[in-house]
């Protein structure tokens, strides 16, 4: 077969795989509003959360990112619909491992409000491990095909795929908490040790694939982080690590799209 060719239609298969991705989408978007106005197992996820304060918790409006996560997804399954867009084969490309994330982020929903804390961070380093393969697939097709992929489209990936970095490092010292008590100073030490393995993450795939919308989301957790921690007695190390982080991250991102614009794309 003509490998030219069969980018210009979608087989049937990969039709049916846009519309599961679309559907799997709208019922992720429902289910978590569901789970606010009745929540599962009577509580919501912040009461779970309360229930297991962590030195890495963000303040509660970091948590507003999803608004923007979930509008901006929602659009691109649309999109990823609409006539025009049957020979483009990003939608094909993207729409297994969506469905994947948005399957295991309705699961989360559940899982965590039963507080199932060790299943429910292994079940969001799928969706971590997911939307990885979703963004760097979506990272190359810009690379080799830059007119397949309008520059909105990074926003919803980008921004799940690095506010669930920070969110697993909240999931994972939750789920300790729940067996585990450690001393705050042990405590702040894992934070600190957390938060560094994040911010060398998001710099090393923004080396990589040149794209802001996932170290902006790293950055805007961090920040929520120091908002949490700061004037906190005993946390300011902890809060002056978060927004030294924050910085480190947001600067060298910036430093390393204007580097990739001004010279030969590099990964």
């Amino acid at each position: 077969m003509n490998t030219t060719t069969s980018f210009d239609t979608p087989a049937p298969a990969g039709r049916a795989w846009r519309w599961a991705a679309a559907a799997a989408t709208v019922g992720n978007i429902a289910l978590n509003y569901v789970s606010q106005a009745y929540p599962f197992n009577g509580q919501t996820n912040a009461a779970v959360s309360g229930k297991y304060p962590t030195p890495v918790t963000p303040a509660g409006y970091a948590f507003s990112i999803w608004g923007l996560i979930f509008l901006s997804l929602l659009a691109y399954a649309v999109w990823q619909l609409l006539p025009g867009q049957r020979r483009n084969p990003l939608p094909d490309l993207l729409a297994r491992p969506l469905v994947l994330v948005n399957v295991l982020t309705g699961g989360w929903l559940v899982i965590f409000a039963y507080e199932l804390l060790p299943l429910s961070a292994l079940v969001m380093v799928g969706i971590l491990a997911a939307l990885a393969l979703a963004y760097g697939r979506l990272r190359r097709q810009a690379r080799h095909e830059p007119a397949t992929v309008p520059l909105w489209v990074n926003l919803p990936f980008g921004l799940y795929l690095g506010w669930i970095s920070v969110a697993l490092v909240v999931n994972t010292t939750v789920a300790l908490g729940q067996y585990w008590q450690p001393g705050p100073a042990k405590g702040i030490e894992w934070g600190i040790i957390l938060m560094g393995i994040v911010a060398g993450l998001a710099l090393n795939v923004t080396k990589r694939f040149r794209e802001l919308a996932y170290p902006a989301a790293v950055t805007w957790g961090l920040v929520g982080i120091w908002v949490a921690r700061n004037g906190v007695p005993d946390t300011q190390f902890l809060a002056g690590a978060a927004l030294l982080a924050a910085a480190v991250v947001a600067v060298g991102a910036l430093g390393l799209v204007w580097a990739a614009r001004r010279g030969p794309t590099v990964g």
